[in-house]
């Protein structure tokens, strides 16, 4: 698609904070699943009601969902990359860590995205002083969040983090493998449909060999938390993940690297009591800084105002 048919306007905007709210809240239902289910079982579970809400979306919306063993097997490398093993380390990892840390740390894709493609993609993707100088800052923001005292001896908090850090860098590998292996011809949906699905497979033989057969003997608040992050913060948010894409383009969607650390620090502190001493602040401060030079802010804002300029006068 031409990127001049790429726009921001309301729907786009709405679509967007919904997008970062499901996300943002994930981590919550996260910590509250957690209560009661054990942290490889939970990625199993999730995997599971979130592949058949979608497979259903699918034969609801008539998707051609037939393709080749080639393509499952592309898709099930996408499933351990993009979900089963990032999920698994930052479900484990939420069980040392707050939600708001964790809700930080998920703001650091970018900079693994960013360094990887320089290697695999090349082209405009390329490192530059531009982009090592965000990826040095954001570097330097999760240092200081860890501690520096604390890399020398490692306790469970730190293991904690570090495992959310591993989790961003496959989110961050499995951006780059989508777009140099698995076929554009496919749709987005199918594509995610099965990529679950190849997950949960996966995540079926971790869990029952590490945590045992699920007991499904769970209150009611933490079902509702299951049912909360599946349906709606991996399923629904897919959904309307690739619809934003289509409509509004990657480089508007990746707004929401700044938009889902706020609502999970926000859900933390207020729902949660949480609080971030001066030594986060400064970290976070340092992550949405190195953020915001590898995405280009600045142009990014510009471009979306020249959209809203543009949008105003042919009303006019």
């Amino acid at each position: 698609m031409n990127t001049n048919q790429y726009t921001m306007g309301r729907v786009e905007w709405m679509m967007l904070l919904a997008l970062s709210l499901l996300w943002g809240f994930s981590f919550i239902n996260i910590k509250n699943s957690l209560d009661q289910i054990p942290p490889f079982t939970l990625v199993f579970l999730r995997l599971c009601i979130a592949f058949s809400a979608l497979f259903l979306w699918c034969l609801i919306s008539k998707k051609q969902l037939r393709i080749s063993a080639r393509e499952h097997l592309l898709l099930l490398g996408g499933g351990l990359l993009s979900c089963a093993i990032p999920f698994s380390f930052f479900t484990w990892g939420q069980q040392h860590v707050s939600t708001s840390i964790g809700a930080i740390f998920n703001g650091s894709v970018p900079f693994f995205t960013a360094f990887l493609a320089h290697f695999f993609i090349g082209g405009s993707e390329r490192m530059s002083w531009r982009k090592a100088l965000g990826l040095g800052m954001g570097m330097l923001g999760i240092i200081t969040i860890m501690g520096v005292d604390k890399l020398s001896s490692f306790d469970l908090t730190s293991l904690g983090q570090l495992a959310m850090i591993c989790a961003c860098f496959f989110y961050g590998c499995s951006g780059i493998y989508y777009q140099k292996f698995v076929p554009d011809h496919i749709n987005k949906t199918v594509v995610t449909t099965y990529t679950l699905i190849w997950a949960a497979v996966a995540m079926s033989l971790v869990s029952i060999n590490i945590d045992g057969l699920p007991s499904f003997e769970y209150r009611l608040d933490v079902w509702l938390s299951l049912f909360i992050l599946a349906l709606f913060s991996t399923a629904l948010a897919y959904i309307i993940l690739f619809r934003l894409l289509k409509r509004a383009g990657p480089s508007n969607t990746s707004l929401n690297t700044f938009i889902i650390p706020v609502v999970g620090i926000f859900v933390g502190i207020s729902l949660l009591g949480e609080s971030l001493n001066s030594q986060d602040i400064f970290g976070v401060v340092l992550i949405f800084s190195g953020v915001a030079i590898i995405r280009n802010f600045d142009s990014l804002l510009k471009k979306l105002f020249r959209q809203k300029v543009a949008s105003t006068t042919d009303k006019q």
